[in-house]
């Protein structure tokens, strides 16, 4: 029985700990901006400059998009 709650008690606190992390920003983006200030970013802003980095656009074309997104 203490095996059981025991398992229980892991699972739940491994659950509840990845649900609720905060994205971050890839630190390709950060080798492609790096002064570029990250931070105070929304959960939406951290994706859409993730899905930039992801993208098949040159470095140029990478750097230009995430300082769009950023002003």
């Amino acid at each position: 029985m203490k095996t059981l709650i025991a398992s229980a008690l892991v699972a739940t606190a491994a659950l509840t700990g990845t649900a609720y992390a905060a994205p971050t920003v890839s630190s390709e983006a950060t080798y492609i901006l790096p002064g570029a200030d990250f931070s105070g970013l929304s959960a939406a802003e951290v994706h859409a400059i993730n899905g930039i980095v992801q993208s098949g656009g040159s470095f140029n074309d990478k750097a230009a998009a995430i300082r769009a997104q950023l002003k």
